[in-house]
């Protein structure tokens, strides 16, 4: 299975998302252990027992592939010993209860010639980090198919159960589930090389998922007849693409990964991977294209990872029909939960769908499941903005410009106390760098009634892999789209096309009026 993280832009945009190239090596702080122990014991406990379990489906469903849990083992005696069962609970909850891919806690293998796969390793302290190699075997021939190590912050040892569920849970589903749809076991040799595209491809820094297409090829050229192999190929050039940005390499990129999907669907039709992924490599406004290919990939075979209700979602939501956006990115996280893109991204719909608070638990969530600090300090700036809070973004860990820092908190308070002080607070948002006007700059120029200049941004902004159109359709919003511009700029990003195509409308021209002029025109 494939995921799609938010593609990566400027440390300014929300669409900031990705880490750096350190993302799995967090930083070393120095932690006293006892401390360690009582958080490994209780609260990481406490966590999976009461958050998590939640946020996946109640109803149990056969398994067609199994991974056996063989367990942690601690190399470091002051690790508490309640440790190994806590990453156990954790990993399982990591997986569907009714998916494709299920756990088991069996001692031993189940009886019988085929492949029995089982995930384990080993955890110790390494200075003042906890290290962690994970290893995921075929115990029937011995072979290890897939081993790596994490090093997590010592300083927040409460989370690594949560880490090693998430960095092995998704690469482990991925793997199993593509091996589960081909008509016999996959060799080995093959489901090694899937495992290490898995991990490219689920690598929180999208940057990493180039590092997918080697393996990728190497898994169609020993198996060409894995229609989720040739998945694979398309969906590590969809990784390529999003690194290469605009230009011959992306382009090449794209029809690379255009024509693997293809041969991944003559093999097998229903393959709901391909379809996704084929639709993230079309024109980026062909919306017509692009839904007709989520509609078929979600009536499709189901995936583990919800990955087609996350992209029609997002697909909807930049279209404009933001309440059905937000049921796809539901169901989204009911299969996927533990994914930091998942919560983010049904996040930041809801508040687009003027839902702030129902988003507010979800923006948690995502902190939660971030790689490292420097991560989680992204998705809390995405929040504070998302929500004007405004003291929240006085906290240097928010990484930003000291321009742009004042220039926003000055108008979310201005906002708050809907004073004279909003003229003042316009007027610094209009000074800052075109570099500077993010989507956060855009949105809050709107809510300040500066709508031109709320419209001049978000073109620019509208025309970019993110936000994409999606900024538009913000409560704040609202009287942007009545510009004498924006009916042209809806043309040129192919939303109109789309609309009278489709015969559909954006909820901002349903109900009771009044409606932009716009609205007039589809």
């Amino acid at each position: 299975m494939v995921s799609e993280p938010e593609p990566v832009s400027d440390e300014t945009g929300r669409a900031a998302l990705a880490p750096p190239p350190s993302a799995l090596g967090r930083i070393a702080t120095a932690v006293r252990r006892p401390a360690v122990l009582a958080a490994v014991a209780g609260l990481a406990l406490l966590v999976a027992a009461a958050a998590w379990w939640q946020l996946r489906p109640s109803t149990a469903g056969p398994h067609s592939m199994t991974v056996r849990l063989a367990g942690f083992q601690l190399l470091s005696p002051d690790l508490s010993p309640t440790l190994r069962a806590t990453v156990d609970s954790e990993i399982a909850a990591a997986f569907n209860a009714d998916g494709v891919v299920g756990v088991s806690t069996a001692s031993a293998p189940a009886r019988g010639p085929a492949p029995a796969y089982a995930l384990g390793g080993t955890i110790q302290y390494d200075g003042p980090t906890i290290r962690v190699i994970t290893r995921l075997t075929n115990e029937r021939s011995g072979a290890t198919l897939w081993s790596e190590t994490f090093d997590y912050d010592g300083a927040e040892a409460a989370k690594v159960p949560r880490h090693i569920a998430v960095d092995a849970g998704n690469v482990v589903r991925c793997g199993l589930f593509g091996a589960s749809t081909y008509q016999k076991p996959l060799p080995d040799a093959v489901l090694r090389d899937y495992m290490q595209f898995c991990r490219g491809h689920w690598h929180p820094d999208m940057r990493e998922g180039r590092k997918a297409l080697v393996p990728a090829q190497r898994v169609v050229a020993a198996a060409p007849d894995f229609s989720w192999g040739w998945a694979a190929v398309a969906g590590a050039y969809w990784k390529v693409d999003s690194s290469a940005g605009d230009g011959p390499a992306g382009d090449a990129a794209r029809a690379a990964g255009r024509e693997a999907a293809d041969k991944a669907l003559a093999l097998d039709s229903r393959n709901s991977e391909a379809l996704y992924i084929k639709s993230m490599l079309v024109d980026r406004n062909d919306w017509i294209a692009r839904e007709d290919l989520l509609k078929r990939a979600v009536g499709a075979r189901r995936l583990d990872c919800g990955c087609e209700y996350h992209q029609y979602g997002t697909m909807l939501a930049n279209v404009g029909r933001v309440t059905e956006a937000v049921e796809q990115l539901r169901q989204a996280n009911d299969m996927l939960a533990l994914y930091v893109y998942t919560p983010l991204t049904l996040a930041d719909v809801l508040v687009e769908a003027g839902k702030a608070d129902e988003a507010r638990p979800f923006y948690d969530a995502a902190i939660q499941l971030a790689p490292d600090a420097g991560f989680a300090a992204r998705i809390m700036r995405y929040k504070a903005t998302a929500m004007g809070d405004a003291d929240a973004l006085l906290d240097p860990a928010l990484a930003m410009p000291d321009q742009q820092r004042s220039a926003l908190v000055a108008g979310y308070r201005a906002r708050a106390l809907g004073s004279a002080a909003a003229r003042e607070a316009v007027q610094a948002l209009r000074a800052l760098p075109e570099d500077q006007q993010n989507d956060d700059v855009a949105l809050l120029l709107g809510d300040l009634g500066a709508t031109h200049d709320a419209f001049r941004i978000a073109s620019r902004l509208a025309a970019q892999r993110y936000p994409g159109p999606s900024i538009f359709w913000y409560p704040g919003m609202r009287a942007t789209l009545s510009d004498p511009g924006f009916p042209a700029a809806a043309g040129q990003l192919g939303l109109m096309k789309y609309w009278k195509a489709t015969r559909t409308k954006p909820d901002a021209c349903k109900g009771q009026g009044p409606h932009a002029p716009f609205c007039s025109m589809i």
